[in-house]
C-alpha cells in the first residue's frame, strides 16, 4: 500500500511517500520552516520558494519526497525519476 501524501502550494506539490523515506532528518534540518514535524501539517510548500524546496527535496536520500513544479511552462517534475 502506497503512503504518498500530497502538500499542496501555489507553485510547488510537495509528495511524501512514507514507506520510502528512511527518516535521514535532512528534510527538517535543511529547510526547517517548510518541513517542520511539530506542526500539522508538518509540510509548508509556501513556507519557502519554489526553486528552494526543489533544490532540497533533490538532496532526500531516500527519494521519499518527491516535486512538481507549478510556477514554470514546462514543470518539472522530479517525481518521474523516482517512478
Amino acid at each position: 500500500m502506497n503512503k504518498e501524501k500530497v502538500y499542496f502550494g501555489k507553485e510547488i506539490e510537495v509528495m511524501f511517500n512514507s514507506d520510502v523515506c528512511i527518516h535521514s532528518g535532512i528534510c527538517v534540518k535543511g529547510l526547517p520552516g517548510v518541513f517542520n514535524l511539530s506542526k500539522r501539517p508538518w509540510v509548508d510548500p509556501d513556507a519557502d520558494t519554489s526553486e528552494a524546496i526543489a533544490r532540497h527535496i533533490d538532496t532526500c536520500p531516500s527519494g521519499a519526497l518527491t516535486y512538481k513544479r507549478l510556477d514554470e511552462k514546462n514543470s518539472t517534475k522530479k517525481e518521474d525519476e523516482h517512478a
